[in-house]
C-alpha cells in the first residue's frame, strides 16, 4: 500500500507543474504550522506573564519560577524565530514582539531619561541609596556613592556597623548616624527618632524594617529600612522537584496536604507584607520605604507593594535594574544578576525623577539610588 503511494507519488513529480504544485503546497503547510506555533507560543508567553503576576506567591510553583532567570522563558525563541524566517517573515517578527513584550512587561526593561529636579520654590528634593552589604565580598560601595552623590544611605545586614561608618573614610559628609538592629541609616540631615518595625508572622512578630524620622530643609519625613527574611533555605528545600507541589497538590489528591504545608511559608510572606503595607498607610509624614524586600519584581508581591507605593526603577529607572545575584556564572543570565529583589518606593506624594542601579560589582547584592521630590504643597 504504502509503495503504491509512493510509486504515485514519484511519478507525479516528474512532471514540472505538479512538482511546483507539490511544493507549493508543502511551503503553504509549512507557513500554516509555523503560524499555530507562533500563535501557541504567544499565549504560552502570556500565560506564563500572568502566572507569575497574579499567581505569583500563591502558588508554590509559581513562586518558585519567579526566583529563574526570566531568559529561561525565552528559551524556545531563537530556535523557534530561526526555523519560521525562511518561511513566513511575518510570524517570524510577530514572535520577536512577543519575546519583546516579555522583557519589557515582565522582565521589567525600562527606558526611562533621567529629568531635571523640578525648580518648585519650596520643594525638597534627596537622593537616597539602599543597599545589602551581607556577602560584600570586600568590595568598596565608595565608587557608586561618588556617582550619585547621595544624601541618605541605608544598609541592611549592617548591624553594630553605625558607630564605625561615623569615622570611616569616605562618610565624612554623612554627619548623622544612627543604627536599629541590622539597619543602619547615614544622613546627611538631623535624625531625630529610630525603632524597629516588627509584623507578625507564624513564628512570632518579625522585624522587618526599621523606622527613621527626619527632618530635611525643615520638613519631617519617615524613611523605612526594609529587609525581608530571604526565601534562600525554602527554596533549595524544594527545588528538586518540591516545587511541583503547586500543580500536583490539589485538593482531593494524595499530595494536598504536602502542598498546604509547604504552601504556608509564602502565605506567611503575604501576609507580613499585608500587615506592613497597612502601617505605611497609616503613616503620618511623607514616607519612603527601601531595602531588600527578597520578593522578585513582577510577582505578585511585588504587584501589591507597588499598587499602593511608586516604584522608582517602573517611574523612573532604565534597563532591568536587577540587583541580584551579583555574582553569578549563570549562562542564561549572562553571567550578571537577573533579580530585581532591592528596591526604592515612594509614598504619595513623592516624585521619583531619577533611579539608577550599580553595575560591574563582584558583591552579592548590588546598590541602587533615587532622586526624589516632595513639592512644597505636599501633605499626607
Amino acid at each position: 500500500m504504502l509503495d503504491h503511494l509512493l510509486q504515485r507519488l514519484g511519478d507525479a513529480l516528474r512532471d514540472e507543474a505538479s512538482r511546483r504544485t507539490f511544493i507549493s503546497g508543502v511551503i503553504a503547510w509549512i507557513r500554516r504550522a509555523l503560524t499555530i506555533l507562533t500563535a501557541l507560543f504567544t499565549l504560552y508567553l502570556v500565560g506564563i506573564a500572568f502566572a507569575l503576576r497574579f499567581i505569583g506567591e500563591h502558588n508554590i510553583t509559581t513562586a518558585f519560577l519567579l526566583y529563574l532567570p526570566g531568559t529561561v522563558f525565552l528559551l524556545p525563541l531563537p530556535f523557534l524565530f530561526i526555523v519560521t524566517l525562511p518561511f513566513h517573515w511575518r510570524m517570524a517578527f510577530t514572535q520577536l514582539a512577543a519575546g519583546t513584550a516579555f522583557v519589557w512587561l515582565v522582565m521589567g526593561w525600562q527606558f526611562h531619561q533621567p529629568e531635571a529636579v523640578p525648580a518648585t520654590a519650596g520643594g525638597t528634593s534627596l537622593t537616597l541609596l539602599t543597599y545589602n552589604r551581607g556577602e560584600h565580598m570586600n568590595q568598596s560601595l565608595q565608587p557608586f556613592i561618588q556617582s550619585t552623590n547621595p544624601d541618605l544611605i541605608i544598609l541592611q545586614d549592617a548591624k553594630g556597623r553605625a558607630r564605625g561608618f561615623q569615622d570611616a573614610k569616605g562618610y565624612e559628609t554623612f554627619s548623622h548616624v544612627a543604627g536599629v538592629g541590622e539597619f543602619t541609616l547615614l544622613s546627611r540631615f538631623p535624625i531625630l527618632a529610630s525603632e524597629l518595625v516588627t509584623v507578625p508572622s507564624t513564628k512570632g512578630p518579625a522585624p522587618i524594617a526599621a523606622r527613621f524620622e527626619l527632618e530635611v530643609a525643615g520638613r519631617r519625613i519617615a524613611l523605612y529600612n526594609v529587609h525581608v527574611l530571604t526565601p534562600r533555605d525554602h527554596l533549595r528545600s524544594i527545588a528538586r522537584g518540591g516545587f511541583l507541589y503547586g500543580l500536583l497538590g490539589l485538593p482531593g489528591t494524595p499530595f494536598a496536604a504536602k502542598r498546604r504545608v509547604l504552601q504556608e511559608w509564602w502565605d506567611d510572606r503575604i501576609r507580613q507584607t499585608d500587615a506592613f503595607l497597612a502601617l505605611c498607610e497609616k503613616e503620618p509624614l511623607p514616607f519612603l520605604v527601601a531595602g531588600d524586600f527578597n520578593a522578585p519584581a513582577g510577582g505578585a508581591i511585588h504587584r501589591r507593594i507597588s499598587g499602593r507605593l511608586t516604584d522608582a526603577h517602573t517611574a523612573a529607572g532604565r534597563g532591568f535594574g536587577f540587583t541580584f545575584p551579583g555574582v553569578t556564572r549563570n549562562p542564561l543570565s549572562l553571567r550578571g544578576p537577573w533579580m530585581r529583589i532591592d528596591y526604592i518606593f515612594a509614598g504619595k506624594p513623592w516624585q521619583v525623577i531619577h533611579c539608577l542601579t550599580e553595575k560591574d560589582r563582584p558583591s552579592q547584592h548590588r546598590a541602587m539610588a533615587a532622586t526624589l521630590f516632595l513639592p512644597l504643597s505636599a501633605t499626607r
